[in-house]
């Protein structure tokens, strides 16, 4: 994941790339602040300063899902963002909880 600074304005974007050359295998760009990643064996996970998050194919860089966090209806904003077990991520939120998720 990288800061998107001399791209876009507030933007950022994730490449996966290749082990032996560096060359990038895919590159995912947006127009806001990524503010953490984490992935599995199939999927990258990104959380956003608006408070997405967004699952993306590891081999190929797609989309998969993309969902508003939210607790109880209300919207949050994840700060933190880690693969804790298969289908499973724990988020840090911008209001100091942790979230227990389902990826999927």
């Amino acid at each position: 994941m990288y800061d998107g600074r001399g791209l876009q304005p507030g933007g950022s974007f994730v490449v996966r790339r290749k082990v032996t050359s560096g060359e990038p295998r895919w590159v995912f760009r947006t127009n806001r602040k990524a503010t953490d990643l984490d992935a599995d064996a199939e999927t990258a996970y990104v959380a956003y300063d608006d408070g997405e998050i967004v699952a993306l194919d590891l081999h190929g860089g797609t989309v998969r899902w993309r969902r508003q966090l939210a607790v109880a209806g209300v919207p949050a904003i994840p700060t933190a963002l880690t693969v804790a077990g298969p289908g499973r991520l724990l988020i840090g939120t911008s209001d100091g909880r942790i979230l227990d998720c389902s990826a999927g």
